[in-house]
């Protein structure tokens, strides 16, 4: 088993990095913390400290009675200071620099302690008490850095010390010597205690906050990977309705191709007994009854070749040949397909296109967008509950060197917020299990591919109209060769301008 090896420089830079990113982080949180903290904590105790130096004028009248007077006046002066203080630090500046009157508020009460020390020149007073409970109280209430506790711990001890330079000018008694010495050990402990554990506690928030942001991170990438198994899972589900698509469209062609088998040959037999039939009928006039019965045997059957060309076109590979076509096969072959549909829901199809109007194309495509965008208007309509008559005109007009066809309904329109997306793929206004929503958005793909542009115009409630711009075949000469495809003759038909299918 191999030993695994120090991190690489890149790896420690990397987690040094990430470390300091962390701790910076850490400590903005903290200062955000401690701001929030302050703020609402500093009101309490500055209304806390204003009262206890006005109510502690008691001791006064024991210990200090001559001085009464002038302290009763420091006391209430001293308060005023705290609530004006509490008035400041609510402003935008005290929010700012709201640690400075973390420490600006217990030096005002301590001020108050040294100069009734001054005054009464006594340095082994009890009311050196005050001064640790100012270091004290606030220096656990507030979330001091040990420096902001440094600096409040040495001010209290260099004020306390200032306080009892009279005393020690005049003389003091070994007494009072030995009192003053006391306090000096008392504050300096005292400070020293709230320096440490202010160090401490720091320390310890300090990791509490690193923890806690790791924490969070860990929950960020936890829910950020869950949302991104939602997508995956979202996406494999619409992969697999696609594939169940791709693997129908598969069953469907090849069903067809053996349709076509089996229906090709039946059909061939049955146009050649028809073919001896009339043959026969013309040796021996009949009745024009049965002659009109064969007559309809015959269209029915050429009807029934037309859709098995069509279909054969549609699933044969060698289709994908871009050839000038007239386009109203295309048209023709589409109607053809989803003649069952139009006439259950009696939707009316007027065909108004030049015969002779030609287009350079893969055929099957064509048709293929032909036919999404007909049953698309036929199933709105249908939907909608669209009143009869239901009509789908199909018109055409060359121009130039395009050719502009015109797909138009009387249904229920589309909304512009709708129209906005209808290409998108997926987007889909059916039910779920009705639509993939790959209809439109294929035949923008098969249009954009010939070259050409496919829109959409609707008023939003009483018709849609798909337009396709498509280029116009070049001109070529009848003994060429066109490199990019087969280029068939066209065939001859008789003037149609316009036709209506039902």
């Amino acid at each position: 088993m191999a030993k695994s090896g120090p991190m690489p420089p890149d790896s420690e830079k990397a987690s040094s990095d990430e470390e300091e990113a962390l701790s910076a982080f850490a400590a903005k949180l903290m200062l955000a913390e401690d701001r929030r903290f302050t703020l609402r904590n500093l009101k309490l105790l500055g209304m806390v400290g204003a009262g206890m130096v006005a109510f502690f004028a008691v001791l006064d009248h024991f210990a200090y009675p001559e001085h009464i007077a002038l302290f009763a006046a420091l006391r209430w002066t001293f308060a005023s200071f705290i609530l004006a203080l509490l008035i400041i630090v609510r402003s935008k500046t005290g929010k700012r620099y709201f640690r400075v009157f973390t420490m600006v508020l217990p030096l005002i009460p301590a001020l108050f302690v040294v100069i009734t020390i001054f005054v009464t020149k006594d340095p082994a007073t009890d009311y050196y008490a005050g001064l640790s409970l100012c270091i004290v109280a606030i220096g656990f209430l507030f979330h001091w850095t040990y420096r902001e506790a440094l600096v409040v711990s040495v001010a209290v001890l260099f004020l306390y010390l200032a306080s009892c330079v009279p005393a020690i000018n005049e003389g003091m008694n070994p007494r009072t010597w030995a009192g003053l010495f006391s306090n000096l050990v008392f504050l300096v402990a005292t400070g020293a205690v709230v320096v440490a554990g202010s160090l401490a506690h720091h320390r310890a928030r300090v990791e509490e906050f690193k923890g806690r942001e790791r924490l969070r991170q860990k929950r960020l990438a936890l829910k950020a990977n869950s949302l991104e198994l939602k997508r995956t899972l979202r996406d494999l589900e619409e992969t697999e309705g696609q594939l169940i698509q791709s693997g129908k469209m598969a069953s469907l062609g090849q069903l067809s191709a053996s349709v076509i088998h089996e229906i090709g040959n039946p059909l061939n037999h049955s146009n050649q007994a028809l073919f001896l039939l009339r043959r026969r009928l013309r040796e021996q006039p009949g009745d024009a009854v049965i002659d009109e019965v064969v007559a309809d045997i015959q269209d029915s059957i050429d009807r029934m070749k037309d859709i098995v060309r069509d279909l054969r076109e549609f699933s044969h590979k060698r289709s994908d040949l871009l050839v000038c076509f007239p386009v109203i096969e295309s048209i023709e072959a589409a109607v053809r397909m989803l003649g069952k549909e139009i006439a259950d829901t009696g939707t009316s199809v007027t065909v108004s296109v030049d015969p002779e109007l030609c287009i350079e194309g893969v055929k099957n495509q064509i048709s293929q967008v032909f036919i999404n965008l007909i049953h698309n208007s036929i199933q709105a309509m249908d939907k909608a509950g669209t009143a009869a008559p239901r009509s789908i005109d199909i018109s055409a007009v060359e121009r130039n060197d395009a050719v502009d066809l015109r797909i138009r309904d009387n249904g229920p329109g589309i909304p512009e917020e709708v129209r906005k997306k209808v290409f998108e793929p997926f987007f889909t206004t059916k039910e779920v299990g009705e639509g993939t929503g790959l209809g439109l958005s294929i035949c923008f793909r098969i249009i954009a591919a010939h070259r050409g542009v496919i829109q959409v115009h609707s008023d939003g409630h009483s018709h849609t109209e798909f337009q396709l711009t498509l280029p116009s075949p070049p001109p070529v000469a009848s003994t060429d060769i066109s490199p990019i495809g087969t280029h068939h003759p066209l065939p001859s038909r008789p003037p149609l301008h316009e036709r209506s299918i039902s």
